[in-house]
């Protein structure tokens, strides 16, 4: 035999010699931890001892997983199978069976007149009973599960909550046992009972169900409505259910689906019905050709449109409450937390790590500081709850002027700015919602109050004041002045691009114009003059500016346009001496620069062939002296200041 082949071969009996005694190891090491838990075998342990001795330690091999299941879906629905132990299958697979066999017992019986409908009722009461029963003799597993695993015992407490949900409903829609009132009165108790195995179980599940089951019984065993009074009291009940369940475990999906729900209920109802009454109109009698008296009468039907809501005094203090609870209720649930209190489950730090995240990048970007895992929770509810509440007021009280909602909009938030200057909060972060919301709620009230064109310098005044008086920690209220003032901006601008007509409409358009560029001019030097928002305070100015020109131009171009021209030229000029004499300031001189391009443009394009010889003569001796003295202003010989 080759003596090269004999000792490859030999040196491949040693590696396989090497592997097996180290798989022999990693077999000994864990037989030793598993003994570790138990009284251990003195013989047992010599033998395993003289064994690893006499093995030579083996190289180490790293173990490898198979290509593509790293992280794969394979891989995680293996863990998923391997994490449940028999008992959790058993218990999933038995319960379906029971449901099943139930439901093939009861249409058997049924299809052959075993029970009459009552005895049905009864034996879903009985059955859901006893499921509740069962589930008491199991034992809870709330410290050892998170809340969104459900164990036996809730599948038990599942089970029993809809076979009473389903009787209930077959009691009163499939066999009228009982009349629809008293079948919501259940599915509201059914409802109490689910956010109490809630709280107790600690299980978001159960919270779920009842919210959404509460919400949806109206649409379940629809009936009409009869009293506002009394469908206000009830979406106000299972509103507060959904509030006090966030209160005591700050499940977010909860308050979500309750914030959700309740507004789009409301607004649903707030919405206008058609109704069709009939209406009889009755000829007065008199005598025809001469013969008897004629008598004769009319049914017509008659249309009218009008909400349900309109002018209750339940809904709309249904809506009031709501507000106020949807905006106490995140600051609430801070100041709860500060307690230590083990009755207040906090909520884990992952939640919505990715929107948090997004969220701390939006607000780094605004210049505002890191979200908390409810900041969305805090900023939507405190904002928008308000609006929502008094928008449907508006519905329900039409005859209500748009000025008194803008006197209460405008109140609010000046009662929410004493609030943060009387300091009685001393969370952050809702101290900077209730000045955001202070400043949202007084734009829209302003823009209630004052009809356009008056109500552009209003909000753009409230603006440059918020960007005065704001501190710059607070980004939000100074994002909401800076779109305001963009805002404003951007319809002066596409008013005086439409080509109205100069009336006195006109002339109130150009006072507001006037004094809303003032504004952003204003508001512009306060960006300018922050590092941190000079970029902003830039494009902002030379928006304005853009927008000044546009101004300009709508209110010379129809006396006669080389006054466009001109006054384009002058301005330009203006600029550009400014910019020598402030050279810290560039900005002047980018805006002069681009001022005095258009002033070429419009001389070479426009004047050249509209206006008449000799005034495009004098056109030209004007802007061509304009620009000698500004080119001369700016000599660099020149002293700044003569």
């Amino acid at each position: 035999m080759d003596p090269s082949g004999d000792s490859e071969l030999e040196a491949r009996l040693t590696r396989l010699e090497a592997a097996i005694a180290g798989l022999q190891q990693s077999m000994d090491a864990l037989m030793a931890e598993r003994r570790s838990a138990h009284p251990r075998d003195p013989a047992a342990d010599a033998r395993t001892s003289s064994r690893a001795s006499a093995s030579p330690e083996p190289p180490f091999i790293p173990h490898r997983r198979r290509p593509g299941t790293a992280g794969g879906p394979d891989e995680a629905l293996y863990s998923w199978f391997t994490s449940h132990d028999a008992g959790w299958w058993l218990s999933r697979v038995g319960m379906g069976f029971l449901v099943v066999g139930v439901l093939l017992l009861y249409g058997y019986a049924v299809n052959h007149g075993w029970i009459t409908p009552p005895i049905r009722v009864l034996a879903g009461v009985i059955v859901g009973g006893s499921l509740f029963w069962a589930a008491s003799r199991v034992r809870s597993q709330t410290t050892a599960a998170a809340v969104t695993d459900v164990g036996f015992r809730e599948l038990l407490l599942g089970g029993g909550l809809a076979v009473w949900y389903l009787a209930a409903y077959a009691a009163a829609v499939r066999y009228q046992l009982i009349p629809i009132p008293a079948a919501r009165l259940i599915f509201f108790l059914l409802a109490i009972l689910s956010t109490w195995i809630a709280l107790q179980e600690h299980r978001e599940i159960f919270a779920l169900v009842a919210i959404i089951t509460g919400f949806a019984t109206p649409s379940i065993l629809p009936a009409p409505v009869d009293s506002m009074t009394e469908l206000s009291l009830y979406l106000g009940a299972v509103t507060a259910m959904g509030l006090v369940i966030y209160l005591l475990r700050g499940w977010q999906s909860i308050l979500w689906i309750t914030f959700v729900v309740f507004w789009v209920s409301v607004a649903q109802t707030a919405n206008a019905q058609t109704y069709t009454d009939d209406l009889t109109l009755t000829p007065i009698t008199g005598p025809a050709f001469g013969s008897a008296a004629v008598e004769s009468s009319r049914t017509f039907a008659v249309r009218h449109t009008r909400s349900p809501a309109q002018g209750s005094i339940a809904f709309s203090i249904l809506l009031l409450a709501a507000a106020f609870a949807f905006t106490r209720v995140p600051s609430l649930r801070r100041q709860l937390l500060t307690l230590g209190s083990p009755r207040y489950t906090t909520t884990p730090a992952t939640s919505g790590s990715k929107l948090v995240d997004s969220m701390n990048s939006m607000s780094a970007a605004l210049g505002g500081g890191k979200s908390a895992p409810d900041s969305l929770i805090v900023w939507v509810l405190m904002l928008m709850s308000v609006v929502l509440s008094i928008a449907l007021l508006g519905n329900i009280w039409p005859q209500v002027p748009d000025e008194i909602w803008g006197t209460v909009f405008v109140l609010l938030g000046l009662g929410a700015l004493e609030y943060f200057r009387r300091g009685h909060q001393s969370d952050a972060e809702i101290s900077h919602v209730v000045v955001t919301a202070a400043v949202f709620w007084i734009l829209i009230g302003v823009n209630l109050l004052a009809t356009a064109p008056e109500s552009l310098p209003a909000s753009a005044l409230v603006a440059a004041l918020v960007i005065y008086f704001a501190p710059r920690q607070f980004a939000g209220p100074r994002t909401l002045a800076k779109l305001t003032i963009v805002i404003a901006l951007m319809e002066i601008a596409g008013y005086e691009l439409s080509f109205n007509d100069t009336s006195l409409v006109h002339a109130r358009w150009v006072a507001s114009e006037l004094v809303t560029l003032g504004a952003a001019a204003f508001i512009s030097r306060r960006l300018i003059a922050n590092t941190a928002e000079r970029i902003q305070g830039m494009v902002l100015a030379g928006a304005s500016y853009l927008v000044g020109l546009i101004v300009v131009w709508s209110a010379l171009n129809p006396v006669w346009p080389p006054l466009v021209t001109t006054s384009y030229a002058i301005i330009g000029a203006v600029l550009l001496i400014l910019s020598r004499r402030d050279k810290a300031n560039s900005l002047y001189m980018y805006l002069g620069g681009v001022t005095m391009l258009i002033v070429v443009g419009r001389l070479l394009l426009i004047d050249l062939a509209t206006v008449e010889t000799i005034w495009r003569v004098l056109l030209f001796l004007v802007c061509g002296g304009v620009f000698l003295i500004t080119a001369y202003q700016m000599q660099p010989g020149r002293r700044s200041g003569r």
